[in-house]
């Protein structure tokens, strides 16, 4: 082999030296791209409504490292190619071209989060074609033209460079990987470290507060379900009380949170699919925390609890995915194309970046061997029994087995936003059971953690609560997963506290709403010395309590996914005996779900059931209209904007507080009232934005 040696540049001629220098140029190339993505993914959310970007610093070297490898590798195999023919300006061209096409998809599929779904040939081969072929074309012709005065350019300017930006090119992955190797040995907590304001009050109880993501409550064994899903739960609720009635304000993730975190429905604090919590409704971590709480939250609901949704306010320690490996290499291109979509097809058809109870439960052993000896508020969320129901090795079959083709049916079904009802008999029953093994490996890492918290010195002083932010739908009525409807199976939810001063092996039948949880926390944080006693949950297991009607009925609302513009809203009112729904469109529904529990018989035609149904109509106006303000979420009452008359919402403006006014405790939201807002309008995204969020996986 013939070498050509050019002075302070080694040896770099022949073929092998000619592939060398299309390496270096090319990795540069990817360096550079690498460089622009970590800029854009640290300064602008994926997430379009988002108020901060979920990542963290690591994609400084993640997003530089991985393009690097990349294009390395892809001129490892032009340069192959080009030293073994004359036309070497026609692989130049597919260099240039990969790398417009690169750059294009990178920005263009920016806001589309991108995670388990099916080969898509207008999304995976024709879209990526239609931007690679015309600019092969272009940079051919350009090439072409110009290719003899490029290679006798290269020799004299850039072969000199080529040895040393190989250097720099290794001092960069070195870089690269010593950040990367720093993050996943000593991860960040992210959120702002705050002294407290004012020391706790004496003996304040710690508590940890537990959200099981998408559990529904009539398939945990200690509601009566056959399958002996979570006998941890079991154990746990005879050492509390446990509410057999709970009811969710909302079927879907953020809203349901901010519901529990705040006391106000989704109409008053305004949280919606495409607007993150505002920061003027103080939450649960804020008032503790200048109570002079603790507060840390773990997060595995990758999609509506990170940070930039809102409900991180108030925590000084907020863990949700960003301080992951895995989500952080998700949140790149090549993270959530390439990666993704060879994970889901040789592995698992799940996100590669989910985050077990496992790590949820490491995350929060670490920060409590770490944490100060104040009072604690540990809010703990849990991802797995969200589709697609695939858990670890050792639970995927306990109760049956579900098929990688039916997740990937239903979880297609579900990015869609249709209705889904094509699933038969035997397939619902699969995926059920998946479900259930989901429930079964959740209920162990709960054991994990109750026994955790149970062997530690604060375990006397500690309440546990919990609870479900909605449940899921297996085609009772036609739908499945969630945020569709208001039916049973989507906002009856699980619901135990314990702790001490909590009575223990009590069951409570009466209907609730996890919407009280907010008053609930603040009123056991205060040892029930507090002005939230009238709403507290405590107020059920006091044997002196005395209900009035403003206890026996729980309102939900909803504007179903994919619904932009609120025209299929809807309203629900859940009484000890009966759940009454009415739609946007004028529809009603009356199920007794007493003695139909699966809500199946829809009673609002029977003649003798009108009476109940104008009654229930009535008493849901009543309610919402006396809710305290102010109102963020105005499409949320368009299901009582009724078609027929005069318009409703022209009544639904909530009346001011007065002052010294007994009734004000009986009014939904009265709890928030106590707390002065820092008043400021939740920034709304434009219909085009709107649009880009139907693409997002609905947590």
């Amino acid at each position: 082999m013939k070498h050509r040696r050019i002075k302070g540049s080694g040896t770099v001629g022949g073929s092998a030296g000619l592939v060398y220098r299309w390496v270096v140029i090319s990795a540069f190339m990817g360096l550079l791209i690498g460089i622009f993505e970590a800029w854009m993914l640290w300064t602008r959310p994926r997430v379009i409504p988002l108020l901060t970007p979920d990542v963290g610093y690591v994609v400084w070297f993640l997003a530089p490292l991985i393009d690097m490898a990349f294009f390395a590798l892809a001129g490892l195999a032009l340069g192959w190619l080009a030293s073994r023919t004359r036309g070497k300006e026609l692989f130049a061209a597919v260099e240039a071209a990969l790398a417009v096409t690169f750059v294009t998809l990178m920005v263009v599929w920016f806001h589309i989060e991108i995670g388990p779904r099916p080969l898509s040939f207008t999304g995976d081969v024709l879209v990526p074609s239609l931007i690679f072929t015309p600019a092969f074309l272009v940079s051919l012709l350009m090439f072409a033209a110009v290719w003899p005065w490029l290679e006798a350019l290269g020799e004299r300017r850039l072969a000199p460079l080529i040895r040393p930006m190989g250097w720099g090119l290794g001092s960069a992955a070195v870089v690269g990987l010593a950040g990367i190797t720093v993050f996943v040995l000593w991860p960040p907590i992210s959120g702002p470290a705050a002294p407290p304001t004012v020391p706790p009050p004496r003996g304040a109880p710690n508590i940890v507060f537990i959200t099981l993501d998408t559990v529904r409550a009539d398939h945990l064994s200690a509601y009566g379900y056959p399958r002996p899903t979570t006998p941890n739960l079991d154990r746990f609720a005879r050492t509390g009380v446990l509410f057999e009635n709970a009811i969710a304000p909302i079927s879907w993730t953020l809203a349901s949170h901010a519901s529990m975190f705040t006391g106000l429905l989704p109409q008053q604090h305004g949280a919606d699919l495409a607007v993150p919590l505002a920061p003027s409704p103080w939450t649960l971590a804020e008032i503790l925390r200048s109570r002079g709480y603790e507060t840390a939250a773990f997060i595995a609901n990758f999609c509506y609890l990170d940070k930039g949704w809102g409900i991180a306010q108030g925590f000084s320690s907020y863990d949700d995915l960003s301080t992951d490996i895995e989500h952080n290499l998700a949140q790149t291109f090549l993270g959530s194309t390439a990666v993704q979509m060879a994970y889901q097809t040789l592995w698992s058809y799940n996100w590669f970046d989910r985050r077990s109870a496992k790590s949820v439960n490491a995350g929060v052993f670490r920060w409590y061997r770490h944490r100060t000896r104040r009072p604690f508020f540990a809010f703990i969320n849990y991802l797995d029994a969200h589709d697609p129901y695939i858990t670890t090795s050792a639970y995927n079959s306990r109760f049956g087995t579900v098929s990688m083709n039916l997740m990937r049916r239903v979880h297609s079904a579900e990015q869609r936003k249709l209705p889904k009802g094509e699933f038969n008999p035997r397939e619902r029953s699969q995926l059920i059971d998946g479900y259930d093994n989901c429930l079964a490996y959740l209920d162990d890492q709960v054991g994990e953690l109750l026994g955790f918290f149970r062997r530690s010195p604060d375990w006397q002083n500690t309440i546990v609560i919990i609870t479900s932010d909605h449940g899921e739908g297996f085609g009772e009525h036609g739908d499945y997963m969630h945020g569709f409807d208001l039916y049973r199976a989507l906002v009856h939810v699980p619901l135990i506290i314990a702790g001490p001063g909590i009575p223990q092996g009590l069951r409570i039948g009466h209907v609730v709403g996890t919407r009280q949880l907010f008053s609930t926390v603040l009123d056991l944080a205060g040892h029930g010395h507090t002005p939230f006693s009238r709403t507290s949950l405590a107020r059920f297991w006091n044997p002196t309590f005395k209900p009035t009607p403003f206890d026996d009925a729980v309102v939900s609302e909803l504007v179903p996914v994919g619904d932009m513009t609120g025209q299929h809203a809807m309203s629900s009112l859940t009484t000890q005996q009966w759940e009454y729904i009415e739609h946007r469109d004028g529809k009603q529904e009356l199920y007794n779900w007493a003695t139909d529990p699966k809500e199946q018989d829809n009673l609002a035609a029977s003649p003798q059931d009108q009476a109940t149904l104008e009654s229930l109509h009535t008493r849901l106006i009543d309610l919402v209209s006396n809710a305290t303000g102010p109102w963020r979420g105005m499409e949320y009452l368009q299901a009582l904007d009724g078609v027929q008359g005069p318009s409703r919402l022209s009544l639904l403006f909530p009346q001011p507080l007065q002052p010294g006014n007994a009734e004000n405790k009986f009014r939904i939201g009265f709890a928030q009232s106590y707390f002065k807002p820092q008043e400021s309008a939740p920034v709304r995204p434009t219909r085009s934005e709107r649009d880009v969020i139907q693409s997002l996986p609905y947590q």
